[in-house]
């Protein structure tokens, strides 16, 4: 196949940058050579439905370059919204409460929106997971983007760090009182075992159990939250309300208002729901 065939595909611009490391303008002027097989296999590969940032071990997400690998949410443009949204609220309604305000970013995954808060506001970000694949995912985005002075990352269970493990005599193991003495130092406070902060931000599991993933790739564990898909969803409110943060940004579906606006009713100050560049409903703002 030469290049001028295989540009018309989608990805294969992409493909061949990657494979060629060339750009598009090399590519073009070359577009009587023959692609090369490797190039060809990975099309075949990416129609047959393999995520192509998994091949490429890349995505590309609010205007920055992030390492991702199979076992690991991909992030979506979608989820730029949150970020926006985190950002404002911190940069204005609670700019003036701290000189650095505390985030907790809860299923963090790829760490692509604790790292970007981190970048375009003063605040410090813990970002938990439950994944070990998904923490050692984030902390190579943290590393790659230097921002390892105001992000942290540490499994957690949304909010609590309490270990599975059996606990000793003194209610903590040695593996939880070093988590803990790891999250103090960095600023946070820790109530029984739970994460204390201002903001908590999470892009959490809530795709309704019947509903078919995008491919059969990405992690169930990122993607289903129950029946409604809303489990986790009020699960990491009702913490944060126990726990006494000041405010949430959290991402749900697009079907989802309804339901969370009577479950949020009479238990916050208020909400108020925002929506992506495709108009979609796409989270929700809980002030506390």
């Amino acid at each position: 196949m030469l290049i001028k065939d295989f540009i018309k595909e989608q990805k294969g611009i992409y493909i061949l940058e990657k494979v060629l490391n060339k750009d598009k303008t090399w590519i073009y002027l070359n577009d009587n050579l023959e692609v090369p097989k490797e190039a060809i296999q990975i099309l075949e590969k990416v129609k047959l439905g393999y995520p192509i940032e998994y091949i490429f071990e890349e995505v590309w997400f609010y205007g920055d370059r992030f390492y991702i690998k199979e076992g690991v949410l991909i992030p979506r443009d979608d989820t730029e919204a949150v970020v926006e949204k985190a950002v404002h609220l911190i940069n204005s309604k609670f700019s003036i409460l701290h000189s650095q305000l505390r985030v907790v970013d809860c299923c963090t995954g790829s760490g692509v929106i604790a790292i970007e808060i981190a970048k375009h506001t003063n605040a410090k970000v813990i970002a938990t997971d439950i994944s070990d694949t998904a923490i050692e995912v984030c902390r190579k985005n943290i590393m790659l983007t230097e921002v390892g002075n105001k992000v942290k990352v540490i499994k957690a269970d949304l909010l609590s760090i309490k270990s599975n493990q059996n606990q000793e005599k003194t209610g903590q193991n040695i593996e939880n009182i070093e988590l803990i003495n790891k999250v103090e130092k960095f600023g946070f406070k820790i109530e029984n075992n739970y994460i204390k902060a201002d903001i908590l931000v999470s892009n959490p599991p809530y795709v309704e159990n019947s509903w078919q993933k995008p491919n059969e790739y990405e992690p169930d564990l990122a993607f289903y939250g129950g029946d409604d898909g809303l489990d986790i969803v009020k699960k990491l409110i009702i913490q944060a309300i126990s726990l006494k943060y000041k405010a949430a940004v959290i991402e749900i579906g697009y079907n989802q208002k309804e339901k969370l606006s009577a479950f949020l009713k009479d238990k916050v100050k208020s909400f108020e729901f925002f929506k992506d560049l495709a108009g979609n409903v796409r989270g929700v703002e809980i002030i506390f």
